[in-house]
């Protein structure tokens, strides 16, 4: 059973929401700085943007930032954001995603995570299913949303699927009226990648990395543990390393593996007649340094 889908479930349960929202504002497109890393997303003049995940998506107005979630876990599961009123706490807004390369169940999908997120909420005594599993399109993305309620809360998710990462949007909030308002906001999610940002979305392949490499470079070990460690990569038009990303290390494993991969070699991947850059994910298996 999915373990990243009880920690969004457990944080779902702890909240309650309502209000408004907007497209963002042109004013913000100077300010926004583009990151590479799901983790980077950050709220600038009560707009959440993220560049990794090409999403901006305004506050509702009177809310601010909760608690800072946990860092990225070794499943790859990010908290992107959590929001709720100044005053008056009555509702939350959560922001969760989920790795799909190292999710521990490989044949993940938005249908399967929702489809079980249902299962298992019905089995949670004084809940009830308002919605079931349905299609919908949240910022431009086909997903699906569910509607449950219990101990006086009224609850959506919508989860959608952007680079192999299930992304779900879970409001919560004292009364129907306002759930459906916090739902409406979602109609205005906008996207950050416009003119600003003229890189393609690199094409999203999980075994890409294991299947198709030329040369590698092994990361010394350290510590004196064992220790299994998830790694995005994207793999520029040559072959080459563009950008390594170690989700959770420690600072000494980050710089080894990091030096390591920049000096890995791939085929190039061809799409349309021509090479196009990819993303993929490996799972280093260090071994303790004394063996």
């Amino acid at each position: 059973m999915r373990v990243w889908l009880y920690l969004g479930i457990a944080v779902c349960l702890a909240g309650i929401g309502a209000v408004l929202h907007g497209a963002m504002p042109s004013s913000l497109r100077g300010k926004i700085v583009q990151s590479a890393n799901p983790e980077d997303g950050k709220v600038i003049d009560g707009v959440f943007v993220s560049d990794y995940f090409n999403l901006s998506y305004r506050l509702p107005d009177g809310w601010t930032e909760g608690l800072a979630g946990p860092p990225p876990s070794q499943s790859g599961y990010y908290v992107l954001g959590t929001w709720a009123p100044k005053r008056d706490f009555a509702g939350t807004i959560l922001v969760v995603a989920q790795d799909m390369f190292f999710a521990p169940e490989p044949s993940d999908d938005v249908k399967n995570v929702v489809a079980e997120f249902r299962q298992v909420m019905s089995a949670v005594d004084g809940m009830t299913i308002d919605r079931e599993p349905a299609p919908v399109t949240v910022g431009g993305h086909p997903g699906y949303r569910i509607d449950f309620s219990g101990v006086g809360l009224f609850r959506s998710m919508f989860a959608i699927e952007i680079r192999c990462h299930v992304v779900t949007f879970n409001l919560t909030s004292r009364d129907l009226e306002s759930l459906a308002s916090l739902a409406h906001s979602l109609d205005d999610l906008a996207s950050v990648r416009k003119e600003e940002i003229s890189d393609p979305v690199p094409e999203c392949l999980k075994d890409y990395a294991s299947e198709n490499i030329v040369s590698r470079v092994e990361p010394d070990a350290v510590g004196a543990k064992a220790a299994s460690i998830p790694v995005r990569m994207i793999l520029a038009t040559d072959g080459s390393v563009k950008h390594v990303h170690v989700i959770r290390a420690s600072a000494t494993q980050r710089r080894n593996i990091e030096e390591a991969v920049r000096q890995w070699k791939f085929k190039s991947y061809v799409k349309g007649g021509r090479p196009v850059e990819v993303e993929t994910g490996v799972m280093f298996n260090l071994k303790p340094t004394n063996m």
